[in-house]
Formats: structure tokens, C-alpha cells, sequence
């Protein structure tokens, strides 16, 4: 009996080069891109100022709030607002939220909406279909979350968001990138994408 070799279907190789991207990936900087949206509050958004970071109840116990309030204390030291003092400005919460979930989840009625699959052909019948797709790693949504308030009365004088989807799940080595993202051309209010290039840990960033 002879035996005929399954052909190398083009999503098979698409799934193969994402593979080594995401490998090679590893071992270079990351270009972290973040789409930020930023809102001016009732009260005005001034620098220099000096601020102190306030928890919400679920935060209060948390080790990993501190990591996310010195990156964010990072980033907002670059705007020209220090941490501090007895009378301090601002009152600031920061928040972190990720999300995982699969790009291309495999189901038998799924319908492919993309590289010119037919119209109502099944997912598992598609001739762009492989099992690969299905194996692919997760993908993260990674939100950051800030809000100055005023301290003396509680008003809200700036709120952003920064968020970015990708294949990373270090989740501590993007904070630095997502903070400086929300916190870009403060205390302006609307929508922007940012890139930052971070490198990896270990690597040293010139100067």
C-alpha cells in the first residue's frame, strides 16, 4: 500500500512561524503597544503636585499592590507629581486587571471569518483549518487603572486606562510600560495609542 503525505497546509506554516516569532521573541526587547484612554475630571489636573496612594478595602492586603503602586510612582514622576508630604495633593488609586483567553478556540460548528475560508463551511472541514490553531498559547488583556482625586475634597481631576493584549503573561516585567503608557502627555484627556520598548529582564537599556 502506498502512503501519500497529508500536504503543509498554509494555516499549518502560519501557525509554525507564529511559534518560532514568540520563541525568538524571548530573547530580544518587547514593543508593548497600549491603547490609552485618559479623562479630565471636574477638578483640574496640575503639575508639580504631591500625592499619596489610597487602597481600596480588597487592596489593602495585597503584596502585589505595592509592585503596581512603584511602577505607577515611576511613571508619574516623569509628569512632575511626587509621592509624599504631610498635605499631599492628590489622593491616587491604581488598579491592575488580566483577562486569558484563546484567540482561536477550537469548536466543531465554529464558522472561520478570515484567510478566505467559504461561507457556512464547518471550522473542523475548512481546508485552512489545523489542529495548531487550537494549540496555540493564550493571549492576555492586561488593563491598568489610575485616578487622581483631590485630597481636601475628593474630586476627580484625572482618570486613564492603558490596556494591551498579547502572548505575555509577565505580568510584573509590562507594569513599568502599561503605567508610562496611562500616564503619557498627562493631564491631556482622550484616546491614543502608545508603543513603549521594554526590554527583557537582564538585558540593560541603553542609555
Amino acid at each position: 500500500m502506498t502512503h501519500h503525505a497529508q500536504p503543509f497546509s498554509f494555516s499549518m506554516l502560519l501557525a509554525w512561524c507564529m511559534l518560532v516569532l514568540l520563541l525568538s521573541g524571548c530573547a530580544t526587547s518587547r514593543m508593548i503597544d497600549s491603547e490609552v484612554q485618559s479623562y479630565s475630571g471636574s477638578a483640574p489636573a496640575v503639575t508639580p503636585a504631591t500625592y499619596r496612594f489610597e487602597r481600596l478595602p480588597s487592596q489593602a492586603q495585597s503584596e502585589f499592590q505595592n509592585q503596581l503602586e512603584l511602577a505607577a510612582e515611576k511613571a508619574l514622576a516623569t509628569q512632575g507629581l511626587t509621592r509624599g508630604d504631610s498635605a499631599p495633593r492628590y489622593s491616587i488609586q491604581v488598579a491592575l486587571r488580566v483577562e486569558q483567553y484563546n484567540r482561536y478556540p477550537y469548536h466543531p460548528n465554529r464558522q472561520l471569518g478570515f484567510m478566505g475560508s467559504e461561507p457556512g463551511l464547518p471550522w473542523g472541514t475548512s481546508p485552512f483549518y489545523s489542529p495548531l490553531l487550537s494549540m496555540e498559547p493564550p493571549w492576555y488583556r492586561q488593563v491598568v487603572h489610575i485616578v487622581l482625586r483631590e485630597a481636601a475634597n475628593g474630586q476627580v481631576a484625572f482618570e486613564s486606562t492603558a490596556a494591551h493584549e498579547g502572548p505575555w503573561s509577565d505580568t510584573s516585567n509590562l507594569l513599568p510600560a502599561l503605567m508610562d503608557a496611562a500616564m503619557r502627555e498627562y493631564p491631556a484627556a482622550g484616546s491614543r495609542k502608545i508603543t513603549i520598548e521594554l526590554p527583557n529582564p537582564g538585558q540593560t537599556k541603553k542609555q
